[in-house]
């Protein structure tokens, strides 16, 4: 049995499907439904923890630890007092975080978009002038990381996404190929499985010899 399309139906059928559907919303409007469908969004319960947090570090303490009145415009790479807490507990030095506001999806996707456009450091030309751009996608994975590399028309290759961290195997195999520009990775407690790069695999992922 083949299906009627929209674009098919003449005009009595299509005044007839705009009664139905205008009758279907407003028996739903009628239930005055309060629904939040919004993804990984925190209950109240939950931001409540971070009511303390938001009153540090004192009234009238506005300067940071470089001299930055944290009042103003700051740098790009975000508020010193911040990113050093974070370094201290990655075991890191502070000139390798980035404090980058709320969102890491903005993050990924501007930098992205920026080498789509104009290029990075390390490419040639702009990645839109490239003939075939090729991203390592570990499955399973976060699907609003894959929207962004789909949308820009990326070819997507998927590799097991283990409980110790990515294929590595599979990687080190596909990285000699100069098409391959990227990889999506989560590194701590990766959505959906919840699995953590471990350091062994980390330090191997970092260590690769790569052609793009």
């Amino acid at each position: 049995m083949s299906s009627v399309q929209l674009q098919d139906f003449d005009a009595d059928q299509l005044a007839k499907f705009r009664e139905n559907i205008v009758a279907e919303f407003n028996e739903l409007k009628s239930k005055n439904l309060k629904l939040d469908l919004t993804r990984g969004k925190p209950s109240s319960e939950q931001l409540d923890f971070a009511d303390e947090l938001l009153a540090l570090p004192g009234k009238g303490e506005f300067i940071a630890a470089d001299g930055t009145d944290v009042r103003n415009y700051g740098g790009l790479t975000g508020i010193t007092d911040i990113r050093q807490l974070w370094a201290d507990l990655m075991g890191i030095d502070v000139a390798q975080i980035i404090a980058g506001d709320s969102s890491s999806l903005n993050l990924m996707f501007d930098v992205i978009s920026w080498s789509y456009i104009f290029g990075n450091n390390d490419s040639e030309r702009p990645w839109k002038d490239e003939e075939t751009i090729k991203w390592i996608c570990p499955v399973p994975g976060y699907d609003r990381h894959f929207s962004i590399t789909e949308r820009f028309g990326f070819e997507m290759i998927s590799v097991p996404m283990n409980e110790d961290g990515p294929d590595v195997a599979a990687i080190t195999e596909l990285v000699k190929d100069p098409q391959v520009k990227g990889m999506w990775v989560v590194p701590t407690f990766s959505n959906p499985t919840g699995y953590s790069v471990s350091a062994d695999v980390a330090k191997q992922l970092a260590e690769l010899e790569t052609a793009a």
